[in-house]
This record gives C-alpha cells, sequence and structure tokens, in this order.
C-alpha cells in the first residue's frame, strides 16, 4: 500500500464537461488497497484534475491538513480507522467541514449502512462495483459546484472590494470637501486676524503717541508746579505760617508723585512702541551698584533702614545699557525702602553662568503675599503691604517698566517670597545685549 499522498499525473486537458478550461482541483482518493486507488485514478484521469492518494485514515487527515481539495473519495472499510471515523475527522474541522465526501464500500448494501454514511457527512454512498460513467458523472458535478462556489467567492471578493474602494474614495471625497470648507474658513480667519491685527496696530500707535504727547503735554505745568512750590518754600516769596508750608509741602510731594506717574507712562509708551533708546557700555559689577548708593542711601536714612551690599567672587563685567541697569536697581531698591517696614536690605550680586551677572534685592518686610506674587508685574497694580494697608507711595509701572527694560537689555526679573519673611526681586543680565535685539530709535 501507499504510504504518503501524492498527485496522480494526468493530461493537461480534458474535453470533459464545460468547466475543463478551467484551473483543476484537487481530489484526495482514499483506500487501503492500492489496486482500488490505481483504478480510481483510471476512471477519473480523463476529468484532467489533479489526484491525490492516502492509503489509510490518518494518511488523509495529514493531507487534508496540507491541501485543499475540492472532493474526497472515501472507502469505508479500512483497517485502523474506518471511513466513517475519518468523515466524521474532516466535518468535526472547521476548515475542511465544508469538503464534500463520497462513500465507495463493497460491504453490505442495507440502508442502515448508507444512512450511517449521510450521518458521517458524505454527500454521496455508492457501492462496489461501481459504474465508472456514474462516478465520473458524479465527480465532475461536484468539480463544478466547487468552480462556481469559486466563482462565487470571486465575484464577493471583488464585489466587497469594490464597495471598500466606493467607501475610500467617498471617504477621501469627504476628505477633501472638509479640507476645502477649512482651508477658506483659514482664509477668513487669517483676513479677519490680519484686519484685527492691523487695527490693533493702529490702536497701539495712536495710544502711544497720546501717551507721549500727554506726558511732553503734562511735564511742563507740573514743572512749573514744582518751580514755584521751591520758591515758596524757600521763602522767596516772603515768609510762609506753619500751616502755609505744610500746605504746600504737600502740594509739592504730590506734583512729585504725579511727575513721576507721566514719566512712567512716557517710559511704558516708548517700550510699546520700539522706540525705548538703549546705549550699550562696559559696566562692572558691582562698581554699578555701589555707585548707587549715593541716591538711594538719603531714602535709606530717612526710612530708618541699613542697605548691605555683597559680592560673590571676582568682579564682573558685562556689556549692557547702564543707565537702564541703574533704572532698574533704583526702583528695586526704592520699593525694598518704602515697604520694608525700616528693616535691613540685603544687596548681593554674583556672576552668572555664561558670563552674565544676577543682582538680588532683598527686603525684611511683611513680604508679598505668595497669591499676588505673579500680579506684581502688571501695570497700575498696587498691593497691600504692611499688614495688608495699601501703599499709596508709587506709580504702579516700576515693576512692569523695569521687567521690561531687564527683556530689552536681554534679560530676566523675577520676584519670590524670602525664606524667613520679605521678598527677593532677582536681575539676571547676559554677558552683551543680544544682537537681534531691540532697536535702538529715540522718540
Amino acid at each position: 500500500a501507499a504510504t504518503a499522498a501524492h498527485a496522480a499525473p494526468h493530461p493537461a486537458a480534458s474535453p470533459a464537461g464545460p468547466d475543463a478550461a478551467a484551473d483543476p482541483v484537487d481530489i484526495l482518493l482514499v483506500d487501503d488497497r492500492p489496486e482500488n486507488l490505481l483504478a480510481l485514478e483510471a476512471v477519473l484521469e480523463p476529468l484532467g484534475q489533479r489526484l491525490a492518494r492516502a492509503a489509510s485514515g490518518e494518511e488523509a487527515l495529514r493531507a487534508i491538513l496540507a491541501r485543499d481539495f475540492a472532493l474526497i473519495l472515501l472507502d469505508v472499510q479500512m483497517p485502523g480507522m474506518n471511513g466513517f471515523e475519518t468523515a466524521q475527522l474532516i466535518k468535526a474541522r472547521e476548515r475542511s467541514r465544508a469538503i464534500p465526501i463520497i462513500f465507495l464500500t463493497a460491504i453490505s448494501k442495507d440502508e442502515a449502512y448508507v444512512v450511517q454514511g449521510y450521518e458521517a457527512g458524505a454527500v454521496d454512498y455508492l457501492a462496489k462495483p461501481f459504474n465508472p460513467d456514474v462516478l465520473r458523472s458524479k465527480v465532475q458535478v461536484f468539480v463544478e459546484l466547487h468552480h462556481r462556489r469559486e466563482q462565487l467567492r470571486r465575484q464577493e471578493q471583488a464585489l466587497r472590494a469594490a464597495e471598500r474602494r466606493e467607501l475610500e474614495l467617498a471617504h477621501r471625497a469627504r476628505l477633501l470637501e472638509q479640507e476645502a470648507e477649512s482651508a477658506a474658513r483659514l482664509e477668513a480667519v487669517n483676513r479677519e486676524l490680519a484686519a484685527s491685527n492691523a487695527a490693533l496696530e493702529r490702536a497701539m500707535d495712536t495710544r502711544s503717541r497720546f501717551y507721549a504727547s500727554m506726558s511732553h503735554e503734562l511735564r511742563t505745568p507740573i514743572n512749573a508746579i514744582l518751580g514755584y512750590n521751591t520758591l515758596l518754600l524757600d521763602g522767596i516769596y516772603g515768609p510762609l505760617a506753619p500751616q502755609q508750608a505744610k500746605g504746600i509741602e504737600r502740594t509739592h510731594k504730590a506734583a512729585r508723585h504725579l511727575l513721576e506717574l507721566v514719566n512712567d507712562v512716557l517710559d511704558l509708551s516708548k517700550i510699546e512702541a520700539g522706540k525705548f533708546d538703549v546705549s550699550v557700555q562696559p559696566v562692572a559689577v558691582p562698581a554699578l551698584v555701589e555707585d548707587l548708593m549715593v541716591t538711594v542711601r538719603p531714602m535709606a536714612d530717612e526710612a530708618g533702614c541699613a542697605i548691605a551690599l555683597a559680592h560673590d567672587g571676582d568682579r564682573v563685567h558685562i556689556d549692557t545699557d547702564p543707565r537702564r541697569v541703574r533704572q532698574i536697581l533704583l526702583n528695586l531698591l526704592s520699593n525694598a525702602i518704602k515697604f520694608g517696614a525700616g528693616r535691613p536690605i540685603d544687596v548681593t550680586s554674583a556672576g552668572a553662568p555664561g558670563g552674565g551677572v544676577t543682582i538680588a534685592v532683598r527686603d525684611h518686610g511683611p513680604g508679598i503675599p505668595a497669591a499676588d506674587l505673579p500680579r506684581v508685574f502688571d501695570e497700575f497694580v498696587q498691593l497691600e503691604h504692611s499688614g495688608g494697608q495699601a501703599v499709596s507711595t508709587g506709580t504702579g509701572l516700576g515693576l512692569p517698566i523695569s521687567r521690561r527694560l531687564a527683556g530689552l537689555l536681554g534679560g530676566t526679573l523675577t520676584a519670590e517670597a524670602a525664606e524667613g519673611g520679605g521678598s527677593v526681586f532677582r536681575l539676571t543680565l547676559p554677558a552683551s545685549v543680544p544682537a537681534a535685539g531691540p532697536p535702538t530709535r529715540v522718540q
């Protein structure tokens, strides 16, 4: 008996049946007797299909695992696993469940055996000896059915592929339509944004011109008020009664405060208009801070607070605008004196990575609440100090202008709560003002 399934030779083409020109199919012949397998091959050879042998139920199962068959001709009476048992195992497997099985048997033709064969999954039951023409006709019918099923399967696959392509095309069309709509909306938004930006620029330019004009116009009468007040306080127009002198001093202080506000507004308008002048020169630290003490020492003495200077490491040289740095530090020191409750003020400086410098101003006053720290650099903001009492001195523009000046010089200005009480303002400046920095036009 044969020991493995193999294909039997057959002609390249056969005139039998309307599907003879179609691709040959695989047919499995299962019989434990070699002469029976030869006989089956001889009968089926004219059909031009690929025939494979199996000499037992076990070989048949192995063959089915390796190949897809269109039909199985299965002998019933075989040693070991008989045909019925083999058919049941074939039908139990999902992949081979639909393969048609024709039982061939020389044993009893009793109806009980026929029924058992159909129950095992057979589509037909032929008794030996069988009529070769009848067997060929039956096999040809199942071959044609297989071709029809394959044709339907291919058509179904083609239909599904066409449906997928149609869905993809529809989806692509929707995407293109959405992209076109999005592009149109984006173009409209860009136009609106461009118009808004142009309007905003015009408004900013108008505001800057108004601030500048207002500041220039206001400074003349304010300076006149300060001048006449000075003359009155100096007794040029004769002696003043104590109450008169006290009133004029208050007027003089209010006028100075108003002049500070006007100057701050003018500085802010210049910065926003990009017309703030920056004059870069070599600057040495801590020498610049020490020179500033001449200006702030009288204010500190009047408030009763001591100012301590300390520099960590060697002297640092940077290229920046000394006048703007002094403006920033003067504002920080003035605030520390005003809001430090007469307690000591520490000014420390040290070299920063990359050749820059960091200058910190710390007061030991009540400090700024953590919730208010992000607001200290907002314009026209007056925070509470001294145990919750608002201090009216100042314009509310000093810190915002100082931070913007630090940015113009390529640096940063930050505020934080100091450990143990008070506040720390930290100015960090680079080794030189960035080349792509602000314009140096003067209004």
